[in-house]
This record gives structure tokens, sequence and C-alpha cells, in this order.
């Protein structure tokens, strides 16, 4: 049987985060595929901090075991982005720290987690990394001497453009890509000799969902335009705020904001923050609105997207963003827009229109059951994996 590592920042059923949940996905759907998947992660729960929540050792979630250690620098996130911005910004030609240093902060540190790895990776076939941009990743790779496998989950950001990157994208047997523009924009930088595999993401495709449920559960009686993610700045929100403050003068509809909430929220009429909600009112959210939006200009994937086409719903996306205008282009799920008027106007295009809004969510639902179902994409990886490992 094939023995799989797989390295992540944070792992647990309760841990909220693009990269980490697809991480807890092809674990569990690997080990289930009959490949033997361990687990190595931090204690840290929550990304802010990194602070030390679960116990070190080991626990089994799922048939997957897990090795969890403990994270030795907590991040102060206010102290971070400030030294963060200056050390991105062009114009300062003396740095205050290194690129190691800056990665070093970034975290989350556990010098357990690597030495572990090191000495324990003769028992393993291959490791597979999430997410290119911690320490868990940049500082594990240069120890590794097993075939590895990188999800980059890269998207245009300072980080991708120190030097200290290249190595972390040149060293992976294989760079398995959720994108098409995600693997177009690695090619253009790094030229990484490593096989590269469009393998994608799946998503559940899940039918018969009753689009009343949230409503009830939350008292939502007007139509609703949903975001579902983090709130927090350099998620394109602000834009949204402005853009909806100017919808409400016309239109009768709520914004329905769903997710951990790190900044303020305008108070606007009309505006539902509803917090953290189960897997079944999310669904339930996202089959009920008008149109889901995501106005994040920098995104690797977007999870919520692809949600919102399974239950048949169009989806806003900002424009300025490649992977979200490829997956609105290749499905002609929904619209883009790149400033207030034209989410405004494109809004009520699909308000207005319900026959198109409708042919616009079917083909979104198409797009997503052809190429993000999960026994499609387990296959495809499964196999990649065996082929780097010449298993035939």
């Amino acid at each position: 049987m094939v023995k799989i590592g797989v390295v992540v920042q944070r792992y647990g059923e309760d841990v909220v985060g693009g990269a980490e949940t697809l991480a807890r996905d092809v674990a569990e759907k690997l080990n289930a595929a009959e490949f033997d998947v361990t687990v190595f992660t931090t204690t840290a729960k929550d990304y802010i901090t990194w602070e030390n929540h679960y116990d070190t050792g080991e626990t089994i979630l799922k048939g997957v075991i897990i090795k969890r250690f403990s994270v030795d620098i907590l991040r102060d996130i206010d102290k971070f982005n400030d030294l963060s911005g200056r050390f991105f910004d062009k114009n300062i030609i003396e740095k205050e720290i290194t690129e190691d240093e800056w990665i070093d902060i970034q975290g989350p540190v556990s010098t357990d987690l690597i030495n572990t790895i090191k000495s324990e990776q003769e028992n393993f076939d291959i490791f597979i990394f999430f997410t290119y941009l911690y320490y868990t990743t940049v500082k594990t790779l240069r120890i590794l001497k097993k075939p590895s496998v990188l999800f980059p989950t890269a998207h245009e950001e300072p980080p991708i453009n120190m030097g200290i990157m290249k190595e972390v994208f040149m060293k992976p047997k294989a760079l398995f890509f959720l994108t098409g523009s995600e693997m177009d924009l690695v090619e253009k930088k790094f030229s990484p000799p490593g096989k590269m595999v469009l393998a994608r993401t799946g998503v559940d495709v899940k039918r018969d969902t009753d689009e009343n449920a949230f409503r009830r559960n939350y008292l939502i009686v007007s139509p609703f335009i949903l975001y579902a993610g983090r709130i927090e700045k350099g998620k394109g929100l602000e834009m949204l705020f402005d853009a909806y403050r100017q919808l409400r003068n016309s239109s009768v509809v709520d914004l329905v904001l769903m997710g951990k909430k790190l900044m303020d929220i305008p108070e606007i009429d009309g505006i539902k923050y509803v917090g953290y909600v189960s897997e079944e009112d999310k669904i339930s959210a996202f089959k009920g609105a008008v149109c889901s939006v995501q106005p994040s200009p920098l995104e690797s994937l977007s999870i919520t997207t692809l949600e919102s086409f399974t239950q048949e719903t169009p989806v806003l996306v900002n424009s300025n963003c490649r992977v979200l205008m490829e997956h609105v282009e290749a499905s002609g799920g929904g619209l883009s827009f790149s400033n207030v008027e034209e989410f405004i106007k494109n809004f009520n295009v699909l308000y207005r229109n319900k026959i198109k809004s409708e042919r616009m969510g079917k083909r979104g639902f198409d797009y997503v059951n052809e190429f993000y179902s999960w026994d499609i994409v387990i296959k495809r990886i499964s196999n990649q994996i065996r082929e780097l490992l010449d298993l035939g």
C-alpha cells in the first residue's frame, strides 16, 4: 500500500480555511481509496495567532492518522501586517528582515514537526503539501528527500514574488493545481521542472435542497444576495457595501453575510450578518439566494462559487480576479463586475430576468458536475500519484 504523508499548517474537522479543507478532503478520500495517509500538522486552530489549541501527539479522524506538533512562536497579527506592509513596499530598499525571517514570522513555526518528518520520511513513499505560503511548506520541503507533490493554491499576491519561493516551486516532483489560471500563473513565474497537473478539487453536489430552511431559521423574508466567506479587508467587501447601499434605493433585497467577521460591517438597512451556520443552512442559503457574490480580487479557487453552482444559483464575481473569471467564462454560470455601476447593472439582469438567471444556474451546475465531482477528482489524483511513483 502506498504511504502518503500530508503536510499542512492546520488540520481538523472544525478548522475553517480553503487550503485546510482541501487538505482534509483529499486526505480522507485518498485514505478511503486504499492509500495509507498520515497528516503532519500543528496544534493550531486559529490562523491569526497560531495559538496552540489541540493536544500534541497522534489521533485518528475518519481513518486518517493525524500527528500534531506544537507551535513554537505565536503571531501578533497587527505587528505582522504592519511589518509585511513595509517588507513588501517596493519603495523601501533596505529591508528590516530577510525573506527567511518573514517566513518564520508568517509561521506557523514548529521545529518538532520538521524534525519528525526529517527522521520519519523514509517510512513514506511520497509527501503532499498544501499551499505554498507557510513555514510548514517552505521549511519542510528543504529537508525532504522523498518525492513530493505541492498543491500551491497560488494567486497573484506579494509573497509569491519573493526569491525564496523559487525553490518552493522547483522542488516538488509534481504540482497539482485547482484551476487553469493558477497553473498558468505558476508556469509563467517559475517554469517549474515538476509535472504540472490540473487536478482541481471536488465539491459535494447535493440535490433536493430545501431552499426555505435557511430563511425559516434566520427569519429572512426578502429576496437576498449571499456572500459566504471571511469578512475581512482585502476581500473586496468595501466595493460590495458601496454597491449594495445604492442598490437599496431601487430594489428591496437583503445582503446576507455568512462567515467569520474580521472587519466592521457598515450599518446599512438590509444587511444581515448570520456568522457561522450549519452545512445544511449554508447549502439552503445558496439554493435560496438570487445570486451569490464573490467580490475578492485575489482567489486561488473560490469554493463558494462552486458551491453556488451546485445549487444552480448564478454568481456575481470580481472581473479583476482571473480564477473567478475562469469559472464564469468556462461555465456561463454568472456575470462579473469591476465597479459599483457594473454590479448594480448585472445584479438587475439576474434579479429581473428569471429565465436567464435559471439558465445560468443550470450551466454552473453542469460545469461543477463535469469537472469538480469528487469521484472524478480523486481518480485523477490517485492515478497521478501512482504514475509519479512508477506504479502504473
